[in-house]
């Protein structure tokens, strides 16, 4: 007993997200994948800034990590000099504010 070749619907795999199979079937190529990560790492780079000293001074005590540390000063204070480090400082306040009010009110 042969059986007929399953109908497209039948092939598809099972997915939940609701994309529909027109837009599931076109992407992109890997020039614009590599495009978006720059993208988005120059973005992180710009509104992190503040996390990089902290984050380099946690590395080491080696030649490289004392570059690392002034690489990353320099960058957040050229950074703080473009007011960019204004919405994570304003996120951080209005953390601040949440953990300091009381919830059992």
């Amino acid at each position: 007993m042969s059986r007929p070749p399953p109908s497209p619907g039948e092939r598809a795999p099972l997915v939940t997200d609701a994309i529909p199979p027109t837009l599931r079937r076109g992407g992109a190529n890997q020039r614009q994948v590599l495009a978006i990560c720059l993208i988005g790492a120059i973005v992180l780079a710009c509104l992190g800034s503040r996390d990089t000293p902290g984050w380099a001074e946690r590395r080491g005590d080696s030649w490289l990590d004392h570059q690392l540390r002034s690489i990353a000063g320099a960058w957040d204070g050229a950074m703080e000099t473009l007011q960019l480090t204004d919405p994570h400082e304003a996120l951080r306040a209005a953390m601040g504010r949440a953990l300091d009010r009381r919830w059992d009110e």
